[in-house]
């Protein structure tokens, strides 16, 4: 019995480092910001995605949270629920689209996230160039 608990857990968690790799990668976001989120290390985060560390199941949770998914998302590949036609290799031609409402989701939350970094950078640019003109008045 224990040997097989052994064996499923460690199939699920070479599953489970690169659900959370790619589920990552797909909401845009970097290691070093899950790892900030999470107050892990970047190191720890890659032990994770390569299978190198065990997870525990608080911190599949805070995962889970960091990514706006359910931990049982992170079971699942999210590339095998991609519309065919967004596969490498293949285009909306070949395959009729259907759109997953949580692929569209993560899309969107991406580009939210990176709308929001955007227009920090433009507020940061714009009060660096109103202080230089400041300066340069007196």
């Amino acid at each position: 019995m224990m040997k097989r608990r052994n064996y499923l857990s460690a199939d699920y968690k070479l599953k489970i480092g690169g659900n959370i790799r790619k589920w990552r990668n797909l909401k845009g976001i970097k290691q070093k910001e899950l790892a900030a989120i999470l107050e892990l290390s970047e190191a720890a985060i890659s032990n994770m995605e390569n299978n190198i560390t065990d997870i525990s199941l608080s911190q599949l949770e805070d995962i889970s949270v960091s990514l706006d998914i359910s931990v049982e998302q992170l079971f699942s590949d999210p590339q095998e629920n991609m519309p065919p036609y967004m596969l490498p290799g293949t285009t909306q031609k070949q395959q009729h689209p259907v759109f997953e409402k949580e692929l569209l989701n993560a899309v969107i939350t991406s580009m939210q996230k990176k709308d929001e970094q955007l227009q920090a950078i433009m507020q940061n640019v714009l009060h660096t160039m109103t202080a230089l003109m400041g300066t340069g008045n007196r």
